[in-house]
């Protein structure tokens, strides 16, 4: 059971290590891949103005008193608004050149010659950061190639080591549905087998009993209330860690107890009172061949 339960500890620390595993390279992953979020965008993205600033923000941006959401498109092609410095909003990176763009918009906020210099500030800006994106973009596919190569090295073990595992737990099912096929067949071969020799007879019946012994309360006694409670099986053991058996009760110790010989049979015979006395002592073969013949019975259920 200590072994079963270990096993199982063992197999709930092996997964939560695997999962801490995959967990750690999908932050990896995440740590890699979020320099990969242009800071272009081809202004469907939304972004926030004031009523009377000149720059537009990213949503939070401490700078935002009033906050109307509009596209990127709106605010850099419509309005002329640059990107706020603090808060780092996408740049707009369209199909045409920006100062175009910038040159059909209406309702500016800017003055034209303010306006024509930021243009070509935001141009060479937006140009910087497209560059500066295409860079990342052709070197973080090999991070995350390597990423991924990592992940699914893992991946594949993990599967290999659940296939294993579960053809390992199969085998063992199938070996342990066998072997208590074969322990049931022979267990109903050996009842079978007894039923036969021992059905509706007694134990008795299949053991030579010496004469004048016989079974009381599951032991064998004799008549003879001289020797004892139980006649001939007397034995006397101390009542406190009973290590020698005596045939008399007033040998040597003084709390002597009468048990029945089966029961100290098996412990040191006493020297002065056992020993010279071996030639009298019971035979309980008989009574060994009846517990044997009793307990057979009872473990396959024959009446």
């Amino acid at each position: 059971m200590k072994k079963l339960v270990q096993f199982k500890q063992e197999k709930i620390l092996y997964w939560c290590y695997r999962l801490i595993l995959v967990m750690g390279f999908v932050l990896i992953i995440g740590i890699n891949a979020s320099p990969i979020i242009a800071l272009a965008d081809n202004g469907n993205t939304i972004v926030h103005i004031t009523a009377t600033g000149k720059c537009y923000h990213r949503e939070g941006c401490y700078h935002l008193r009033s906050d109307y959401e509009i596209t990127l498109y709106e605010a850099v092609v419509v309005h002329g608004y640059n990107p706020c410095e603090d808060c780092n909003p996408p740049i707009y990176d369209g199909p045409e050149p920006l100062h175009e763009k910038m040159e059909k918009s209406e309702g500016g906020n800017l003055s034209t010659k303010n306006q024509s210099t930021k243009i070509n500030k935001q141009t060479s800006e937006s140009a910087n950061v497209q560059k500066s994106t295409d860079d990342e973009k052709k070197e973080n596919p090999v991070v995350i190639a390597v990423v991924w190569v990592i992940i699914g090295a893992i991946a594949w073990g993990t599967v290999v080591s659940i296939v294993s595992s579960a053809r390992d737990t199969y085998k063992k099912a199938k070996e342990l549905s066998q072997k208590r096929k074969l322990e049931k067949e022979q267990f109903e071969k050996e009842r079978q087998k007894y039923y036969e020799m021992y059905a509706n007879k007694d134990p008795l019946y299949f053991v030579e009993i010496p004469e004048g012994s016989f079974i009381r309360d599951g032991y064998p006694c004799t008549d003879d209330v001289n020797r004892g409670v139980y006649g001939e099986y007397t034995a006397y053991v101390a009542s406190k860690r009973p290590r020698v058996m005596h045939l008399k009760q007033n040998c040597g110790s003084a709390n002597l107890v009468p048990v029945n010989y089966v029961l100290a049979c098996n412990l040191q015979h006493c020297k002065r009172c056992a020993v010279k006395r071996n030639a009298n002592l019971p035979k309980i073969a008989w009574y060994v061949k009846y517990q044997e013949i009793t307990n057979i019975k009872k473990k396959y259920g024959i009446p």
